[in-house]
């Protein structure tokens, strides 16, 4: 069976966000999420892989996050963009995406799909489950996909290599809220699981169970 193919692409501005793409072997159309401030590194990879867009999913709607929704939407018109239904109005308004308050003005297209709680996504050969884990923004979604061997979690700004996203920004419920949602939510996926997370490096279900320090 075929198995799903990664790509991490990392904005060079301050923010330093990961956008991720995902495809199944074997396949041309992928799935891709948080696109940020790399619009053309992330167009480098899709003609490197030889991808087209299928569909744009966000876990949350901070202006990191999506800042390069805007022009690819344009190239890849036919591609809909499932946003968390708590954070459908951040795409248009820069004091709900933080934007405003960093210099920028910052908005994106409107979405296609509202994304619920245990939502399932159903595109480019792959499901993805809807896992909600507010504390860093009232929507955070966390993707799950179970893949042949490996599965993967797109995890925003909830999980990351030994962090956790911030509690303190508007929105965000505080760093209690996260981490006992972290624990809940996520700490019950497979430890082989990978997750892919908005800032950093990779990491593991497993790994972060253990050694993550926000978690104790």
């Amino acid at each position: 069976m075929p198995g799903i193919q990664t790509l991490q692409i990392t904005s060079d501005d301050n923010y330093q966000e990961n956008c991720y793409v995902l495809w199944l072997d074997g396949r041309s159309d992928a799935v891709v999420f948080d696109p940020g401030d790399a619009v053309p590194s992330i167009r480098a990879a899709l003609t490197e892989n030889k991808l087209t867009i299928a569909a744009f999913l966000q876990t949350h709607c901070h202006f990191d996050h999506i800042a390069g929704l805007g022009p690819l939407k344009e190239l890849f018109p036919a591609a809909p963009i499932y946003v968390p239904e708590q954070e459908e109005s951040w795409l248009s308004r820069p004091t709900l995406n933080l934007s405003y308050f960093c210099g920028g003005a910052i908005t994106a297209p409107p979405a296609d799909h509202l994304v619920k709680e245990e939502d399932r996504v159903e595109v480019a050969g792959m499901s993805f489950r809807a896992i909600h884990v507010p504390g860093h923004s009232p929507g955070s979604m966390v993707y799950y996909v179970e893949s042949p061997g490996t599965p993967h979690a797109v995890a925003g700004d909830t999980l990351m290599r030994s962090s956790i996203g911030r509690g303190d920004l508007p929105g965000g419920e505080g760093e209690e809220v996260l981490v006992e949602n972290i624990r809940t939510k996520l700490f019950v996926l497979p430890d082989a699981t990978i997750v892919h997370p908005g800032h950093g490096n990779e990491t593991t279900i497993g790994r972060e169970k253990v050694s993550n320090p926000f978690c104790d």
